[in-house]
């Protein structure tokens, strides 16, 4: 499975254009069912709005996307949207642009900037995070390895999830699955062969992006 970077944390801004107020929004979701369900809370709460213009992106194989325009006129609005999803290469995201007619008409070409603008807006305010396809490992080894290990892990910028000093000492490691094989035959050199190596489940983990 590919690694993917989403948004985990709601965020909101909002712009005004020639009068029109633009409310921008972004949602982390994981199945089409609860875009469906934020998007029915947003048309409750802004009942007043002219349009609620949405894209969204899942992380599916193949992928799933799906936009509304919500009565603008054709490839204004949700497409616009969901470019700027594209673009940034992120998934499992929704994002919305809400907005409130000011009397001014913006036609086509400032339609597709204000939904694009409003979408970059957000996704400029909020916290991008990376999915990392990883393996989840437990390297266990004697005191006698640990400090050529540790500091062999401090060289390489790897952090263990968790050390524990019992009999032994257990370090935990969420490794990207492209390097696991690399990082395991680096353990087994540092430690002569004698760590014992636990694996758990491949799992997706949350990696905060610079």
């Amino acid at each position: 499975m590919d690694d993917y970077n989403t948004v985990l944390i709601p965020d909101e801004t909002e712009l005004e254009i020639k009068k029109s107020r633009f409310i921008n929004l972004v949602f982390h979701i994981e199945a089409e069912e609860e875009a469906e369900a934020i998007l029915a809370e947003i048309r409750k709460k802004h009942y007043k709005a002219t349009h609620v213009c949405w894209a969204y992106v899942l992380n599916t194989n193949p992928r799933r996307q799906k936009a509304s325009d919500d009565g603008e006129p054709s490839g204004t609005a949700g497409k616009p949207i969901l470019e700027v999803i594209d673009h940034r290469e992120l998934k499992d995201v929704l994002v919305v642009v809400i907005r409130y007619f000011g009397g001014i008409k913006l036609g086509t070409g400032g339609l597709i900037r204000a939904y694009g603008g409003g979408a970059s807006d957000v996704l400029n305010h909020c916290r991008v995070v990376k999915k990392q396809f990883s393996d989840q490992l437990q390297v266990v080894l004697s005191y006698t390895s640990y400090g050529g290990v540790s500091s062999g892990l401090l060289e390489r910028d790897v952090i263990p999830v968790n050390e524990d000093f019992g009999e032994k000492v257990t370090l935990s490691f969420e490794i990207p699955v492209a390097d696991t094989n690399r990082f395991l035959a680096w353990v087994e050199d540092k430690t002569n062969g004698t760590a014992r190596i636990i694996r758990g489940e491949q799992a997706f983990v949350d990696v905060a992006l610079s």
